[in-house]
């Protein structure tokens, strides 16, 4: 009973956290684990169909664009799917580890703006450059791997906490930039010797990263334009005339949109970092909440 509730407790707190990386790990493994069930069941010839290369065909992603129009969702979806168990048991430790150094200290937004990001950047860059003749031929004729995503993750770390250390069995405290460094460069060098077009779309998304992290610490979110804005309705009250009322009326105050950029900021930089003005603005909206 204890185990069983132990289990409970760890389902529950880890997919109700807000972090939508034990949803992408999941959707990796559960992806993994079925592709490899439709192999199985071919080779004892329980069934005819060859599923497991027709899903892996399916959701990853094409140089051809012709067979690209036929299937658009594998901008997305090659970044879910790993052939190999050593591949897939990396790319879930890496996103893991810097998944959570990111949500320490930034939003859920922020960090699904980066991948995502990543995701169709890498793509694009995929595509275009498997239509030229000198990386057409290069390499496989699809892409499917989470390394693209998860560059753009590490990149982004190594500007936002390079000095950050992280604990390796027999290595023991390693920074993050040395490590972060090292695998960028391995794995680059790898599509390099293997496929031009990957090695291609795996630089951009470290591009993207990094840009995003240097356009952050200027200020300039870039997950805001994916932020939904509150709408607020409107209520019709209608009052007896039961005596005259005083009410005072302040237009000075904030309105939400206003302190939600506030507390982004305090969130980002601190409350040190805010103005005279932006502190007296919260002031003020507390007064109201009051």
């Amino acid at each position: 009973m204890y185990n069983e509730g132990t289990l409970k407790e760890f389902l529950r707190t880890t997919y109700r956290s807000g972090s939508p990386v034990p949803y992408i790990i999941s959707t990796k493994i559960l992806l993994f684990v079925l592709i490899y069930i439709f192999d199985l069941l071919y080779d004892t010839e329980t069934i005819t169909a060859p599923l497991f290369d027709q899903t892996l065909a399916l959701l990853s992603l094409p140089k051809s664009f012709s067979v690209f129009l036929q299937q658009p969702w594998s901008l997305l979806t090659y970044t879910f799917l790993n052939q190999n168990l050593l591949e897939l048991l990396f790319d879930c430790l890496w996103l893991y580890w810097t998944g959570r150094i990111f949500l320490n200290l930034l939003q859920t937004r922020q960090l699904i703006t980066v991948y995502i990001g990543a995701i169709i950047c890498g793509a694009l860059m995929y595509l275009g450059m498997s239509q030229l003749n000198v990386f057409a031929q290069q390499g496989a004729s699809y892409l499917y791997s989470g390394a693209v995503a998860n560059a753009a993750v590490i990149g982004s770390l190594l500007i936002l906490v390079p000095e950050t250390e992280i604990r390796l069995f027999l290595f023991g405290n390693v920074r993050l930039r040395t490590i972060g460094l090292i695998y960028l460069a391995l794995q680059l060098g790898y599509y390099i010797l293997n496929d031009q077009s990957a090695a291609g779309a795996y630089v951009v998304a470290i591009i993207w990263g990094v840009g995003f992290m240097h356009a952050l610490k200027q200020g300039n979110d870039w997950s805001l334009l994916f932020r939904k804005k509150k709408r607020h309705s409107l209520k019709v009250v209608h009052h007896k005339p039961t005596g005259p009322t005083y009410k005072s009326y302040r237009a000075d105050l904030p309105n939400q949109e206003v302190i939600d950029e506030i507390l982004d900021k305090i969130s980002l930089n601190g409350y040190d970092s805010l103005s005279a003005f932006e502190k007296e603005i919260l002031f003020k909206a507390s007064k109201q909440e009051k």
